[in-house]
């Protein structure tokens, strides 16, 4: 094994061989190595931005993606066969990779059925943060999940209104930033689409979400009532935060106050609240987690 994976491990907490099912140094590096790859396929689609015409970065940033992407899948197959299971939520680690999938599946498809340029500049980055947090929460308490089925219907949905909402707060942020350039009266940026689509994005994004979070929601609920156990208050706060701030989003059309920019700025702070209820799993405990 090289030299730079051993001393990696160390510091991280986690020795070869590990235990069967336990993420092994080697699975570690390989995402190390997705997450930059993903990530060098961004700063060459953000290359554009000068270069426009250079189709060479546009190819580069697919290539690059599209094998950050593959990387990851492979590593994701591989630890389902050590722990013997192809759920996709068997344990704190893999389900990351399952999010960081999803999110890269949507992204292919979106730009391959009808292209919205500058989309990877938000869901890229978002990539590679859930690659990062699987290597960092997978090294520091790796955490096999239970098979009781209230379980699983909780943490897919969780995990499923989590995906929802990224693509809600990166189509949100584009949102702001062409609605900026137009009141400045700017060139509206070509590349990022027109306000209609944009909003269409993030309201379909938003009540995808929102029914996703809200089976969450209850199933936690049940969960925890059943154990007669006490629920994790940061992570149950955290969690109706997210579904208040969404419920708004959800009703702007009614609402013209909440429409445009407001809801935009709204669904980015709820993804940055649902960062927080994933942030929560993994330190705070409890039934259901």
């Amino acid at each position: 094994m090289p030299d730079f994976v051993v001393g990696l491990s160390l510091p991280l907490g986690f020795v070869d061989p590990a235990p069967i099912g336990q993420p092994t140094s080697i699975q570690f590096a390989l995402l190390i190595l997705a997450a930059v790859l993903v990530a060098c396929g961004v700063i060459c689609s953000l290359a554009r931005l000068k270069w426009d015409e250079n189709d060479r970065l546009r190819v580069a940033s697919k290539v690059l993606m599209a094998a950050g992407g593959a990387m990851a899948l492979v590593v994701l197959i591989w630890h389902s066969t050590t722990r013997g299971s192809w759920l996709p939520v068997g344990d704190n680690f893999d389900a990351l990779i399952w999010l960081a999938c999803l999110l890269g599946l949507f992204l292919f498809y979106i730009q391959g059925r009808k292209p919205l340029t500058g989309l990877d500049w938000f869901v890229g980055p978002i990539i590679v943060l859930l690659l990062v947090g699987s290597v960092l929460f997978g090294a520091r308490e790796y955490r096999p999940y239970g098979h009781n089925a209230w379980q699983w219907v909780h943490r897919v949905s969780a995990y499923g209104g989590a995906v929802a909402f990224a693509i809600a707060a990166a189509g949100g942020a584009m949102y702001v930033i062409v609605s900026r350039r137009l009141r400045q009266k700017g060139p509206p940026g070509k590349s990022l689409g027109s306000l209609e689509r944009l909003e269409h994005l993030n309201v379909v994004s938003v009540t995808l979400g929102f029914a996703l979070l809200t089976i969450a929601l209850i199933t936690g609920i049940v969960q925890w009532s059943s154990t007669k156990q006490a629920p994790p208050l940061a992570k149950l706060l955290l969690a109706l935060l997210a579904w208040a701030v969404y419920a708004i989003v959800l009703h702007a059309p009614i609402n013209p106050r909440f429409r445009g920019r407001r809801a935009a700025t709204l669904s980015i702070c709820g993804f940055l609240l649902m960062i927080g209820v994933l942030i929560a799993v993994q330190f705070v405990g409890g039934s259901g987690r």
